[in-house]
């Protein structure tokens, strides 16, 4: 019997972009099934990596669901947002269904503090996406590097500069995260 691939795509989503969605995209065709996207309720390093200021959380859940295609969906997870028990507590609710992570190539560089904290990472998959800047290299023995995919170069800091500077959002949003953005003011 074939497992259910399911691959977690955990990230704050502050706001989400095109790159998020492209990612999404590329691995549901190239490599699982499904792809659920996580959004953090809590960061766990909220203060490390300056996420303290997310937008409430129903505000980026709500944009997500506009980036939601065929074999996507959003799975929540309203606990503080560590990889390895948000991995656990899907696969305990769905036995059978097999899970990995999506990441991007930022983050081949932490991986080791990642597995310093919880070691039984390297028991799941992690599929990691180019990022600018970040080459796919060094990776660890679980890791795919989706090594055929375009480059991602867009960031939701990007996407908050541009808003701050009231720019464009046409080529980093979808027209409909544009409008849920401007509609309720955030990022201002």
């Amino acid at each position: 019997m074939h497992r259910k691939k399911i691959a977690l795509f955990g990230g704050a989503f502050d706001p989400p972009h095109l790159g998020h969605q492209k990612v999404a995209s590329v691995v549901t065709a190239d490599f699982i099934d499904e792809v659920w996207f996580v959004p953090v309720f809590t960061h766990p390093w909220a203060k490390k990596y300056h996420k303290e200021s997310l937008v409430r959380y129903e505000d980026r859940l709500q944009m997500l669901e506009f980036l939601v295609a065929k074999n996507q969906k959003i799975a929540e997870y309203r606990q503080v947002s560590f990889t390895y028990p948000t991995l656990k507590f899907f696969e305990e609710r769905y036995p059978d269904y097999e899970f990995s992570w999506i990441m991007g190539s930022e983050y081949i560089g932490r991986f080791d503090a990642f597995l310093e904290g919880h070691p039984k990472l390297k028991n799941f998959t992690f599929y990691i996406y180019p990022r600018k800047g970040y080459p796919l290299e060094n990776l660890h023995p679980n890791m795919v590097g989706l090594s055929q995919m375009k480059e991602i170069d867009i960031s939701s800091t990007q996407v908050k500069e541009l808003i701050e500077k009231k720019e464009s959002l046409e080529d980093v949003v979808l027209p409909e995260v544009a409008a849920y953005i401007e509609s309720h003011q955030l990022y201002q």
